[in-house]
């Protein structure tokens, strides 16, 4: 699997391709919180391995490779929403929760918490 920090990279891409159709590199750096020129290295490196489409001072979209990591990582972090709803964490608090760990959860462990969840809703 990728290195979290360019799945970090790939996630906050895709919400913002989701939301206005591409993202540019100073939105990649506010989120992320790092500087443009960094953000700039991260998606050529990210274009190398043909994650995303890229021209310099123009925007960034996903590839379909890219896209396809996006969705298993909005995949996990509804999961990990959903959990944590479950098991009381504060609403407030979630969001941000759930973004420090996104990148970093063993795909088995999301699996396992998936079934979980249905489990119990199934039981309930």
């Amino acid at each position: 699997m990728e290195p979290k920090s360019i799945k970090k990279y790939i996630i906050e891409i895709y919400k913002l391709e989701r939301k206005y159709g591409h993202a540019t590199i100073s939105d990649i750096a506010g989120l992320l919180n790092v500087t443009v020129s960094s953000a700039s290295k991260m998606v050529a490196k990210l274009k190398k391995q043909d994650f995303v489409n890229f021209k310099p001072y123009r925007t960034v979209t996903l590839t379909k490779k890219g896209l396809e990591i996006g969705n298993q990582l909005e995949n996990t972090n509804k999961i990990l929403v959903e959990f944590y709803k479950y098991i009381g964490i504060e609403e407030e608090k979630i969001t941000q929760e759930v973004k420090e760990i996104e990148v970093y959860i063993n795909p088995e462990v999301v699996t396992k918490i998936k079934r979980f969840l249905e489990t119990k809703v199934k039981n309930a």
